[in-house]
């Protein structure tokens, strides 16, 4: 079965930063490539690790930086991931901020696994898990995801923080200078593990910002945004959340084909396989689309509009099939 796995846009868009930074542009970084606007600033939006791999790929080409998986890690602060960077500025120890962070990982991405292991009273480690994918991660994407847990430690914690070991399972990229001034101490190439290793007495730092009421209310929000991801290993869920960040009328199969990086038979099979068709998970994703924009204050020809009807009567007509009754009588029925 394919497994369609995701990675947050707000990591892609931290991408995007750091290349631009070494001059090369957005449009120069992502030319040809079936990603738009809309898939890049959509509110928890997700982009398929197949095409995030080809943007990667790109973005080492153009900078001719093999350290850019540092680069990005640099970046990556709390604060880059929404919901959830709040969630962790919110806990009282690094600690528990670091814990909460793997436990919400698969809304930063789905390509690996991150687990916290206590290996000696006086250290605790944090132990990336590449996921088996059609594709493998370059090294510097791990590095990234790596680097950017250190980043993401030292921004809650407000200070300098430096490891006690790292190792990677791949050869080093950057030279050795490049790796000492980011990480703050000696790595291990090649090794049997890619590991972060901490300080516990590090990790026991309370944090600036900590509120026990505040945290819990950020959980709450994450546990609903990781209760929407699509069903890992299913294209028709995912289809679902990818046309939630299309414009209207958008909704090419070949185009969805394309973020997935797999052709259009594969995916139509897929579909098939799953009891689907692309024709029943279009209309499913309007179906959707029509709830959210009849809370909205919107005439019923704005929303017809923003669905890609001719008029609020071709709307309502589907909206009877779809919901038993039209808008009208759909929003004089809720509560």
């Amino acid at each position: 079965m394919l497994d369609p796995r995701t990675v947050a846009n707000t990591y892609v868009r931290t991408l995007l930063g750091a290349v631009h930074k070494q001059g090369v542009s957005s449009a120069q970084l992502l030319q040809g490539l079936p990603l738009d606007a809309a898939m890049l600033s959509a509110p928890n939006g997700r982009i398929g690790v197949a095409l995030v791999q080809r943007i990667w790929q790109r973005a080492l080409a153009l900078s001719g930086d093999p350290a850019l998986g540092l680069r990005v890690a640099e970046a990556l602060q709390p604060s880059s991931f929404r919901i959830l960077g709040h969630a962790a500025m919110s806990c009282a120890s690094l600690e528990q901020g670091l814990s909460l962070m793997l436990r919400y990982q698969r809304l930063v991405s789905e390509a690996g696994t991150l687990a916290m292991h206590s290996q000696t009273a006086a250290a605790v480690t944090i132990i990336y898990t590449e996921q088996p994918l059609r594709l493998g991660l370059l090294p510097q994407q791990v590095e990234a995801i790596v680097g950017g847990i250190l980043t993401q430690a030292r921004g809650l914690a407000g200070r300098a923080l430096a490891p006690q070991a790292v190792s990677f399972q791949h050869p080093p990229q950057a030279s050795a200078a490049d790796y000492r001034e980011f990480f703050g101490c000696a790595i291990q190439f090649e090794a049997s593990a890619t590991l972060l290793s901490f300080a516990r007495a590090d990790l026991q730092i309370p944090l600036p910002q900590a509120d026990a009421e505040l945290c819990r209310v950020h959980c709450e929000l994450a546990d609903r945004q990781l209760d929407k991801l699509p069903q890992v290993g299913y294209v028709s869920t995912f289809a679902l959340q990818w046309l939630s960040t299309q414009a209207s009328g958008a909704t090419r199969l070949g185009e969805l084909a394309q973020s997935l990086g797999i052709s259009v038979r594969s995916l139509q099979r897929q579909l098939q396989q799953e009891g689907q068709s692309w024709t029943a998970v279009v209309d499913a994703a309007r179906r959707e689309a029509l709830l959210a924009l009849l809370q909205q204050d919107l005439s019923l020809e704005q929303v017809a509009q923003r669905l890609g009807y001719h008029d609020a009567s071709s709307l309502s007509r589907a909206a009877r099939r779809w919901l038993g009754k039209t808008p009208g009588q759909w929003r004089a029925d809720r509560p």
